[in-house]
């Protein structure tokens, strides 16, 4: 039985990984990484809950006993109104899938060791614009898709404090088009490398403390551009460098089936300041993203053996600065409701999750000489996750 379920997983997450796409999100930062989550306005990372804390505070391994495996993907649906010199145009409403796989095991020959590895989806951007839209010589489309691969290891040091850390390996790739006149599009692909620390205490039986940080990755992207009709050509380059983030969680649970979260997440914004092109398409797009603040909150509560219900709500900043707004991310600081249903059945579980976000409206834009204001920003999200543990 163990294993036809590793053999399960482990097909699984060639599957998922063969259909990472990209996806909306404040900034372009994503958090959905299991639906247990998603539900609880994406906390994760002062308590344990499932083998998704490979993504959140890979400390928490030290809580689950045994091996635990976890998959699923959650599915994103966003859209927006944006006015350009007056004339109303509407993002596609897309549906992007976002997809996520983790393994957790206890060292059989050092049970105050533990080994992981997850797949997840941090980074993520999704706007599609009409062809006939009144901002295409800026931006037709663009597609940012990445998936991390994220192998951490954990120690516990004693019953209050566990530490871990571990190397994430990111796939990216970036798609754009405009139309000023004749098409310029590109489709490129890369990787980037960084690295990942969690630490866990437990402060009572009550109160848990958890501190995570992910580093910033130099990412560079190659593939093919065109501009025209008849340019065609490969060696076309783009580089980013996407951001670190820090989050301090803090755990409360006032009974045995019932229990809160809260977490501040810090994402350094400030290091995607340009975007850098070479090859048929040679420039350099300045964004000068803001550092932001993301506050979120969720509860858990068992109310049979086998069923719990979930709440969450977040509230989201946006990096981008007014006066270096683009059509690529119409969106503004962001609010998240979300819940969500958690099923098990002996070694098996089952988490749907649902979440509404609604972004605040933004007016008075002026994008390449365009007056523009961004309104109607909201994004639906639902998704299912199956857990096993042995």
């Amino acid at each position: 039985m163990k294993r036809a379920v590793v053999a399960v997983c482990c097909n699984l997450v060639l599957c998922l990984l063969a259909t990472a796409t990209s996806v909306h999100a404040g900034g372009f930062a994503l958090y959905e990484w299991s639906n247990r989550g998603t539900a609880m306005g994406t906390t994760g990372y002062a308590i344990a809950g499932d083998a998704s804390v490979i993504a959140t505070n890979p400390a928490l391994m030290t809580k689950l006993e045994g091996s635990h495996a976890l998959a699923g993907a959650v599915f994103i649906s966003p859209q927006s109104t944006v006015t350009v010199d007056g004339h109303k145009n509407k993002t596609k409403a897309n549906i992007y899938t976002v997809p996520h796989a983790y393994y957790t095991h206890q060292s059989e020959s050092n049970e105050n060791v533990w080994l992981g590895v997850g797949m997840f989806t941090r980074f993520g951007l999704g706007t599609h614009y009409k062809d006939n839209w009144n901002g295409k010589a800026s931006l037709q489309y663009v597609d940012l898709a990445s998936v991390s691969l994220n192998p951490t290891i954990a120690f516990k040091f004693s019953d209050k404090l566990s530490v871990a850390g571990g190397v994430e390996i990111l796939r990216g790739s970036i798609k754009q088009k405009s139309d000023p006149g004749v098409t310029v599009s590109a489709d490129t692909s890369g990787y980037a490398i960084g690295g990942n620390l969690g630490v866990h205490y437990q402060v009572d039986d009550q109160w848990s403390v958890g501190l995570t940080w992910r580093s910033s990755m130099d990412m560079q992207t190659e593939g093919k551009a065109q501009q025209g009709p008849a340019s065609t050509s490969t060696g076309q380059n783009i580089w980013a460098n996407l951001p670190a983030s820090f989050v301090l969680g803090v755990g409360y649970q006032p009974t045995e089936n019932w229990s809160w979260e809260f977490d501040i997440v810090h994402t350094r914004w400030e290091a995607f300041d340009t975007m850098r092109y070479s090859g048929v398409i040679n420039v350099v797009k300045t964004f000068n993203y803001k550092n932001t603040w993301r506050f979120q909150l969720g509860t858990e509560y068992w109310a049979t053996d086998w069923l719990a219900v979930r709440f969450g709500y977040a509230y989201d900043q946006t990096p981008t600065r007014s006066e270096y707004s683009s059509f690529m991310l119409p969106c503004n600081d962001r609010q998240l409701f979300s819940t969500g249903l958690g099923y098990k059945y002996e070694d098996w579980t089952l988490d749907w999750a649902f979440m509404y976000v609604k972004a605040k409206e933004r007016k008075g834009l002026n994008i390449d000489g365009h007056k523009v204001d961004f309104k109607d920003g909201q994004t639906w999200i639902t998704g299912l996750s199956v857990g096993y543990a042995f």
